[in-house]
């Protein structure tokens, strides 16, 4: 049965963005300022919680309500609809070509790379294996340093993402599945 009814897509979207909230809530800051965390770990967030890992899961999070809405909502996986960049046909950013404003398909195709980085790599780390030329990216290339649309930094190597470049991603996603409201 075909379901075009974003509000499930969004609400794993409001839930990443909740991730965000929690993270930089008073109280958890004030905890681990207070030194109210187990020792020996230092009184910063970060030794608490790897931002950069919780936010490159969180894109995957972003990704995946992506995808699971494109599933439900149909849009086809087939040879035709495979990416021309990616060549698969499960690829986000073709498969909303169609629904995107602006920059919100660069967006995509950031997401469809990072999804791969964090989810089939060492959190954020570009090795080999990820530039495998058989698996062209979208984006990313290595050796070479770019500033994404998030304002993230890859060096060519290394992704360091932070909760405000979350946020941006789950903004855009929200934009583009609220299309479907």
């Amino acid at each position: 049965m075909i379901d075009t009814n974003p509000a499930r897509a969004l609400n794993v979207v409001k839930r990443v963005v909740e991730m965000c909230d929690f993270i930089e809530h008073p109280a958890i800051k004030e905890a681990i300022e207070q030194k109210m965390v187990p020792r020996p770990l230092p009184p910063v967030v970060n030794a608490v919680v790897d931002i950069s890992v919780w936010v490159g899961l969180g894109t995957v999070g972003l990704w995946a309500a992506l995808d699971a809405f494109a599933e439900r909502a149909d849009f086809q996986k087939s040879r035709a609809a495979q990416c021309p960049t990616c060549k698969r046909s499960g690829c986000i950013s073709a498969r909303f070509a169609g629904y995107t404003h602006g920059n919100e398909s660069r967006c995509l195709e950031e997401l469809e790379d990072l999804r791969h980085l964090y989810a089939h790599n060492y959190s954020g780390e570009a090795d080999d294996k990820y530039f495998d030329p058989r698996h062209p990216r979208h984006v990313l290339a290595p050796g070479t340093s770019m500033q994404l649309a998030s304002r993230a930094h890859f060096d060519g190597a290394r992704l360091r993402l932070d909760l405000s470049h979350l946020r941006w991603y789950a903004s855009t996603v929200r934009s583009v599945l609220e299309r479907f409201s």
